[in-house]
């Protein structure tokens, strides 16, 4: 839940970054890693809305997700929850995988806050494969 809340909290930092120009821009502007180069291309875009946008909307069913999956309490969670959640972690780690790419191959820079939503979305990639109820029972 902490990572999730965390990825939306810097999913809205970016999206309100792109909608208004009095949030400054807390990143490095050369070299490398340069934030306003990575959010001013066109790549920033997908279907004309700000990738930032889109993942506000990937955090938010994350997090209803992770409350769904809260809910269950001690029960074991349902079948269709755990493979929706990996589903949308595994679809999530291919899109960051391609902004990946597309920052480092197409634009040439790295944008430090997308890199750490890319993290978030890794990790809880990386929670949902690990914490497969399956992967702790002996397979027979």
């Amino acid at each position: 839940m902490a990572v999730g809340v965390t990825g939306l909290g810097v999913a809205a930092y970016l999206a309100a970054e792109h909608y208004n120009a009095g949030v400054p821009l807390i990143c490095p502007r050369s070299g490398l890693i340069n934030c306003e180069r990575v959010l001013t291309r066109p790549e920033a875009l997908w279907a004309g809305i700000p990738v930032a946008v889109w993942g506000i909307a990937w955090f938010i069913v994350a997090i209803g997700l992770a409350v769904r999956s809260l809910a269950c309490g001690d029960a074991p969670e349902p079948a269709w929850l755990r493979s929706t959640a990996l589903v949308w972690v595994t679809a999530g780690a291919a899109a960051v995988v391609w902004l990946i790419y597309t920052e480092l191959a197409v634009i040439g820079a790295v944008c430090v806050w997308c890199t750490a939503a890319h993290a978030l979305i890794v990790a809880l990639f990386v929670i949902q494969v690990l914490t497969d109820p399956q992967r702790a029972s002996p397979r027979a």
